[in-house]
């Protein structure tokens, strides 16, 4: 994708988020916070509760005041309530990055719960050198949510979405979408391709769009009410 092609590409999803108006959004991964504000922009009366464990984008987030805008939550969301490793990522990306957020900052927005696998080939500039123990939380652990409707979730955890899917087998009953990155490719071990998330999920979710490499999903059974 060019940065024209990447423009209309968020265009995109953030319009149909923006129809959709919900008021609990989930943003599991929340990296610098530059979506969590373009969902407080679009969605001013919307609650928006993002989780991020890397503590460097945590200490960036908590800069740029995100926290303030969004409930911030210090984990990482997984199968496991507790400590878990955790693989930084790292790298200069500061010769093609425009968004001088990533420019002016050491590259952390590929660090995962898995082990890198197909990513130290596909990019080989970004390297994986340190792994810290961050917190964790099962979906269905998080009690703010018990019982709640989830109107949407927006997930970016770097190969981990399995690891995501069996710690809410009862929260994803409540989500109405979910939209996450996937990848053919193994690029972090154990990570999930398309047909694999479309199994794990089951017959109640429905593909709405497939975008390079994120997939947009609704749940029928609450959709179809």
């Amino acid at each position: 994708m060019d940065s024209n092609d990447t423009y209309l590409f968020k265009a995109n999803i953030i319009d149909f988020i923006q129809e959709i108006n919900p008021s609990i959004l989930l943003e599991i991964g929340a990296h610098f916070g530059t979506e969590t504000q373009r969902f407080r922009d679009i969605l001013p009366n919307c609650e928006i509760i993002s989780f991020e464990p890397d503590p460097r984008n945590i200490k960036v987030l908590k800069e740029r005041k995100i926290d303030e805008i969004c409930k911030l939550e210090e984990f990482a969301i997984s199968n496991i309530s507790g400590k878990l490793n955790f693989y930084l990522s790292s790298g200069d990306c500061s010769n093609w990055a425009t968004d001088p957020l990533l420019s002016e900052n050491d590259w952390s927005a590929s660090s995962s719960l898995k082990k890198p696998k197909a990513h130290l080939d596909f990019h080989k500039w970004v390297k994986f050198e340190e792994i810290v123990e961050v917190n964790s939380i099962r979906l269905d652990d998080y009690e703010y949510l018990n019982n709640k409707l989830i109107d949407f979730i927006w997930m970016d955890v770097q190969g981990a979405e399995d690891l995501v899917f069996q710690g809410a087998y009862e929260s994803l009953k409540r989500t109405k979408y979910l939209y996450t990155e996937y990848n053919n490719n193994e690029l972090y071990e154990g990570q999930l391709n398309l047909n694999q998330i479309r199994e794990i999920l089951g017959d109640d979710w429905e593909v709405i769009h497939i975008y390079d490499d994120d997939v947009l999903l609704k749940n029928k059974k609450i959709n179809n009410e």
